[in-house]
């Protein structure tokens, strides 16, 4: 956990202060969460629509970023990116009782994490007068809230809302990130795909990562 700690600490101290800089961007993205190693849980679409239980439009992670990109040489850039979102996924079936111990029925939950990641990648020019490139890094990512919600309920004849604080996550995870960019103009699009490389979970046995998709929309503020 220090490790992860001084990693974070070294990408803020050493990474954006470096003033030199080329080019500023702004991102907005959506994404899915993709977990592994856990049956019990599932993935969240971005966006869909459900007519089963009148649950409707459903809206999942969306985010903000902001990221310095400096290049080394005519095909490789290195690029310091901050981002804060939204996740979404299904969490971990649940029984509830009522006060005398009469379940009221098993219950999917639908958890919701706010959080700040920081990433270096490395990106290289792979069709240059295309502008598509390719990157690569290391990364790491900290749950500044985490809730599930499973619905309602109906306790002592009223209807009660179940959300409950989630403290089970891991508060800061390290992420190995890959990302895919075309950038025409001052505008960019990129699929990123960030995976867990330690636990995301600090109370589960098993061996919870996740994989997060990102589909991101930039645009270069600073040239």
């Amino acid at each position: 956990m220090n490790r992860i700690k001084s990693f974070l600490i070294v990408i803020i101290l050493l990474g954006f202060p470096q003033m030199e800089a080329q080019e500023w961007s702004i991102h907005l993205n959506g994404n899915e969460t993709y977990p592994i190693a856990n049956d019990q849980l599932g993935q969240y679409p971005i966006l869909w629509y459900s007519s089963t239980q009148g649950r409707g439009i459903l809206v999942g992670g969306f985010g903000l970023g902001v990221s310095y990109s400096k290049t080394l040489n005519e095909k490789v850039n290195i690029k310091y990116q901050l981002n804060g979102q939204r996740s979404r996924f299904y969490d971990e079936p649940t029984i509830f009782t009522d006060f005398n111990g009469a379940p009221l029925g098993g219950i999917i939950g639908v958890n919701t994490n706010l959080n700040l990641s920081a990433l270096v990648l490395s990106t290289l020019q792979l069709i240059p007068d295309r502008n598509i490139n390719l990157g690569m890094g290391l990364g790491v990512r900290g749950v500044l809230f985490s809730r599930t919600d499973y619905g309602k309920a109906i306790v002592n004849g009223a209807e009660a809302a179940l959300k409950l604080k989630n403290k089970s996550f891991a508060p800061v995870v390290a992420l190995l990130p890959v990302e895919l960019s075309w950038t025409p103009g001052r505008f960019s699009v990129a699929a990123r795909g960030e995976l867990s490389i330690t636990k995301t979970s600090r109370l589960s046995p098993k061996n919870d990562r996740s994989f997060v998709v990102f589909a991101e929309l930039g645009y270069i503020i600073v040239k």
